[in-house]
């Protein structure tokens, strides 16, 4: 390009020469750039690179970035870049051309190196794709997921994952290779060092994942014998005999016993896969609570069947006990307390109600002293402290259900005399001993002793003011007229009685002695 300006210069201005040199070099430059980016954007569309990219993405093809344009922009500007310091350089421009030329030879110095550290990079993906095919494949032809799947229960895959740790392990171990074509010694040392670690912790984890695998193999197959065996000897329509099966969501009692088996023997499992980690941090509480667990089991078990065998008696009982209530006539409870004519309680007699309610508080007993055989003390107080309150709440609904039966009894006998305003009378008699009853309910139950207490004070004493003012002031008159009223009624029927005859007097008609 300087021979060109050169020779131009012999015919024209130098300064007029040197700008027709560089907008030739420009000229010549975009074209040249303009067709390395094009060669480039083919190669790579070819390669799919953007597919390739989204796909790594996890997002549709088209969704993703556009690489390949990206390449194609950066190749361009990067070889017009060297016809630009050109251009610069002809037209005298020293300074800029050098500050611009500088960090494009940097670039041009690091080609090679990124070069090297490409092909490495690509052996490494050919490589980690190859055996994460293998693998996949491999698994997939054992059918190992569908063994897995059938024997846990579950449909999650293992052969993809382990394909996917191949290929990133792959890229691991060419990780080193990479750095050092690159020359970043600074990264390369703690790489490596990362890497032996993890290499010497790839045994140990190969030995906890075969303990794990094969002790959760054991766990599963001990759990279907449990559960078969279980069900085959009728322990399932035992507790649907004795109503234990409706308390369980849908899960069967063989099914439970055999998940208990399942989790007894996986723990220890769990624990020996971490000391083959060397993971004394975590070993250490799961050893000792394994140990607590396996030296209580006994109590535990003991505590189950006082349970078991406390809620299969007391049905029993009660459920004899029901059938006598109801034959004593139990169920005719709400008709008599006014309650209602119908002999249920939602879905249930009194009856069942009753034997319901004392198996809350049989099994609550039960539970107190299934928690003193474990030795869980708080349990034990936790419980008796429910047990009593529910105890209380008890004696206060039978308190105002006799102060119903009651205040019915009160009315039923004012309406049945012949005193005036019978029906008031017969109403504030019965609010005042349903109030009364309701007071002494709730003060039974310990529900704020002192605010009922108070309350009904206050409600009773204001009714007695308010009675002794409306008949002290305001109705005078009236409160003597109805005074006189009832004397009168009174007198009336102590009149209309026979006098009774007096012991000092003789009859007639006695017999003569």
């Amino acid at each position: 390009m300087e021979n060109i300006v050169s020779t131009l210069s012999q015919y024209i201005s130098p300064a007029l020469a040197s700008i027709i040199g560089a907008a030739l070099a420009l000229l010549v430059g975009w074209i040249i750039a303009y067709i390395v980016s094009r060669v480039v954007s083919g190669i790579l569309k070819r390669v799919q690179l953007d597919k390739r990219v989204a796909g790594a993405q996890d997002v549709k093809e088209g969704a993703g970035y556009p690489v390949e344009r990206w390449i194609g922009t950066a190749v361009f500007w990067f070889i017009f870049l060297f016809f630009v310091v050109g251009a610069l350089a002809l037209l005298g421009f020293t300074r800029v051309s050098e500050a611009i030329s500088a960090p494009l030879q940097t670039i041009v110095s690091w080609l090679p190196l990124l070069f090297a550290a490409g092909i490495l990079a690509l052996i490494a993906h050919i490589v980690g794709t190859v055996l994460r095919r293998l693998v996949v494949g491999l698994l997939q032809r054992r059918q190992v997921d569908e063994k897995l799947a059938s024997s846990a229960g579950t449909r999650s895959s293992i052969a993809t994952p382990l394909g996917d740790a191949v290929y990133y392990l792959v890229w691991l171990l060419f990780l080193p290779a990479i750095l050092g074509a690159l020359g970043m010694e600074s990264l390369l040392v703690p790489v490596v060092n990362l890497i032996n670690e993890l290499l010497g912790f790839v045994p140990l984890l190969v030995s906890a994942g075969i303990i794990l695998l094969v002790g959760w193999f054991v766990a599963r197959i001990v759990q279907r014998i449990v559960t078969g065996f279980l069900a085959s000897v009728g322990v399932d329509s035992f507790a649907e005999r004795v109503g234990i099966a409706k308390y369980m969501g849908g899960m069967t009692v063989s099914y439970l016993l055999g998940l208990i088996v399942f989790i007894v023997i996986l723990i220890p499992i769990i624990t020996a896969s971490l000391d083959a980690l060397g993971l004394q941090s975590l070993t250490a509480p799961l050893t000792a609570m394994m140990t607590e667990v396996i030296s209580n089991l006994p109590n535990y078990v003991m505590a189950v069947a006082i349970l078991i065998v406390t809620y299969v008696v007391a049905r029993w009982i009660l459920g004899i006990l029901a059938e006598i209530l109801t034959g004593l006539g139990v169920n005719s409870i709400p008709r008599v307390l006014g309650l209602s004519d119908r002999p249920t309680i939602g879905t249930r007699t009194v009856a069942q109600w009753i034997c319901e309610v004392l198996l809350v508080i049989v099994m609550l007993l039960a539970a107190v002293q299934a928690a003193q055989v474990v030795g869980w003390t708080a349990v034990t107080v936790a419980i008796g402290g429910l047990g009593t309150q529910f105890v209380q709440i008890i004696f206060g609904l039978i308190i105002i259900a006799v102060g119903v039966y009651l205040a019915n009894l009160a009315a039923q006998f004012i309406n049945g005399t012949t005193v005036p305003n019978k029906s008031l009378l017969a109403l504030v008699a019965r609010v005042a001993i349903i109030g009364f009853a309701g007071a002494m309910g709730l003060t039974a139950m310990g529900f704020a002793t002192q605010i009922v207490v108070l309350a009904f004070g206050l409600f009773f004493g204001a009714i007695a003011i308010a009675v002794a003012l409306a008949f002290g002031l305001g109705g005078r008159e009236t409160a003597g007229k109805y005074w006189q009223e009832w004397s009168d009624g009174i007198r009336k029927q102590s009149a209309e009685k026979p006098a009774l005859p007096s012991a000092s007097s003789g009859s007639t008609d006695a017999p003569k002695m």
